[in-house]
């Protein structure tokens, strides 16, 4: 008998969520082995009557302003799990590319692992038109600590992608897309208590410590929508004055500050005094393993060069590489901004040679000269003008190799 494969999603005020479902469904080779968890945080203008007498789908009706957060919603969907042999964890927002569903249980067999997750920040969609935006697979790459102590990642192309023939190692896992065992559902149990930022590194040294293997999909699989344009945003409804209207019970920012020192705590940067129960980490790998593996140090809040330029896990580096200082570098550079007309924002950013974005400037105003100055740990290479029209549509990237800084 062919698997099952429990789909989760958690959705919050989300035009997109219809039109994922049905992209999910029609694109898969075997629809009627997928059955679906759906948090819905809706309001008063939602619909899910097409999916209502559908067998495959179990759905939890929350009002919007019953909302706990993000992890409270995925907590709530791995209960709804009922032994399917894989699980997807999605946003509401993505498109699929055909078979999605044989490709993903190929890609599990080609790891080698009994525990692989497959995943990573999926491709760029646009929901006006169903344009896909890109055919290259992401890796994530770690940019820098945030003062709340999580880490900032990006998504970057991996290189020699068109060549490669099954996934790559990675260090990090997606919370909008990954692929694994049902039994992840059991095992990694979704801390409600997380609010939104954290919810990736933690379920990258959770899993990690669970006994989990990490990988990026070498080829495309599924699309996601990153601007979040034309929806409404948790934090956006979780206002002072929806409380002071007795809408909500707490701001977003109470929640945000209670599941930071949580985290904190559980990466072991502090000492909070808090017991984590069954939402710590595992006990098959340790702390450090990860560390070593991701090449990371939380205490001291530092990233490994090699981890920084998206170099594939493990480092393994058992120095004392984290105490080692690396002062930023003070760069100044003038760049010529060519002429664009009709633009709603123009992105300027400089990157180093891997990629990595240093500095950014988002112009909603022509200048034909622009002065960047910033500091950095890392050799400025490029700087990218790419304007965004007033449809919102990217268009005409351009990248220039820097000369010397001024």
């Amino acid at each position: 008998m062919l698997p099952k494969i429990f789909v989760q999603i958690a959705s919050y005020r989300d035009p997109e969520l219809v039109p994922t479902i049905r992209d999910c469904i029609s694109k898969a080779k075997y629809a009627d082995r997928l059955t679906f968890g759906i948090c819905w945080q809706r309001d008063e203008t939602e619909s899910l009557d097409e999916f209502v007498n559908d067998g495959r789908f179990r759905v939890i009706d929350v009002p919007w302003n019953q909302s706990k957060g993000l992890c409270w919603a995925r907590s709530l969907i791995q209960k709804l799990w009922s032994g399917e042999e894989y699980t997807l964890q999605l946003d509401s927002h993505h498109r699929f590319i055909q078979n999605w569903d044989e490709e993903l249980i190929e890609m599990m067999k080609l790891t080698g692992s009994e525990k692989p997750i497959v995943g990573s920040y999926a491709g760029m969609y646009d929901p006006v038109g169903n344009k896909l935006l890109n055919k290259e697979p992401y890796m994530m790459v770690a940019n820098h600590f945030t003062l709340g102590g999580t880490i900032l990642f990006f998504p970057r192309a991996i290189h020699g992608w068109e060549s490669l023939t099954k996934p790559v190692p990675a260090r990090f896992v997606s919370g909008h897309f990954y692929f694994t065992i049902g039994k992840h559902c059991e095992e990694y149990k979704y801390d409600p208590n997380i609010y939104f930022a954290g919810d990736e590194i933690s379920l990258s040294i959770r899993s990690f410590t669970l006994g989990y293997d990490l990988f990026h999909p070498h080829k495309i699989v599924i699309w996601h929508e990153y601007t979040r344009k034309d929806r409404v945003k948790h934090w956006d409804d979780f206002n002072e004055k929806n409380v002071q209207d007795k809408l909500v019970d707490m701001p977003w920012y109470l929640m945000d500050d209670n599941s930071k020192r949580r985290l904190r705590h559980m990466l072991q940067e502090e000492d909070n005094g808090i017991d984590l129960g069954e939402y710590g980490l595992g006990n098959v790998r340790t702390h450090s393993d990860y560390e070593n593996y991701a090449g990371i140090n939380f205490k001291h809040r530092k990233l490994h060069p090699k981890t920084l330029d998206g170099t594939f896990p493990p480092i393994n580096d058992t120095s004392n590489w984290h105490l080692l200082e690396n002062d930023p570098v003070y760069y100044e550079f003038k760049v010529n901004i060519p002429k664009t007309d009709n633009f709603k924002m123009i992105y300027i950013g400089v990157e180093d040679v891997s990629g990595n974005v240093l500095h950014r400037v988002d112009l909603t105003y022509y200048v034909d000269v622009l002065t960047l100055q910033f500091e950095s740990n890392k050799k400025p290479h490029k700087w990218v003008y790419w304007p965004v029209d007033l449809n919102d549509n990217w268009y005409n990237r351009i990248d220039t190799v820097l000369t010397n800084s001024l």
